[in-house]
């Protein structure tokens, strides 16, 4: 087996323990199996010249050459060393392969984070393609777990798994490197919780409000 084709083993070793069987309901890239989206597995088959069929009869071969031909080699993960390729490739199956630059290009620093991986974020990568920089992309991935479940409350079902996911990689990538102590890193800040107390207060304050207005109406009214 060649270098690369055991790197894919390990990373795909890994986004299969997090995405084996079929998708959760309320997951918004719909009918999931294996991580695999019915649109993708859709290309997949299109590109093959084969009858489209339902994504959960998808055979493991399948699985694998589809996620090396559609995620593995188009997010360029053949050119980092391990740790960065397990971590690139992952999110490459959780966000799309640009969104997967966007996350590389934010954990390297200095560039312009917009998924277009052109000559100047090649050079970049070529800087930092170490277990640092696949260190800082996990934080990355667990700061915008909670800006999303912030800007669409419905996801917040998930948000415990993911949490969970990218910790369990950064575990992964940290054994791959040989690093036995864990790395430590900042827990992201929690979503704000909600004061029960003063929103009462709040709204007691709108409620006065509204029956001193509707006082001022009734006197208007009376004098016409």
């Amino acid at each position: 087996m060649s270098e690369d084709m055991e790197a894919f083993q390990a990373a795909l070793k890994f986004t299969l323990k997090w995405e084996g069987g079929a998708g959760h309901p309320a997951d918004l890239a719909g009918n999931v199996y294996n991580g695999i989206s019915q649109g993708s597995y859709d290309t997949y088959r299109r590109n093959q010249k084969l009858p489209l069929q339902d994504v959960t009869k998808i055979s493991d071969a399948e699985v694998e050459k589809l996620y090396y031909d559609m995620f593995w080699l188009p997010c360029q993960a053949n050119t980092m060393v391990l740790p960065l390729a397990v971590t690139h490739f992952d999110t490459a199956v959780n966000f799309n392969v640009k969104g997967s630059f966007e996350f590389l290009q934010e954990a390297i620093g200095g560039l312009t984070v917009d998924g277009n991986f052109g000559p100047r974020s090649q050079a970049a990568l070529a800087q930092n393609n170490n277990l640092a920089t696949a260190q800082r992309y996990c934080q990355g991935r667990m700061d915008y777990r909670y800006q999303r479940v912030k800007a669409n409350p419905s996801q917040a079902v998930f948000l415990d798994g993911w949490l969970l996911r990218d910790q369990d990689l950064l575990n992964y990538i940290n054994q791959l490197a040989g690093v036995t102590t864990p790395t430590p890193i900042p827990t992201p800040t929690p979503l704000p919780s909600i004061n029960t107390a003063e929103n009462q207060q709040l709204i007691a304050k709108v409620e006065q409000a509204m029956g001193l207005m509707q006082e001022v109406l009734t006197a208007l009214k009376n004098r016409q």
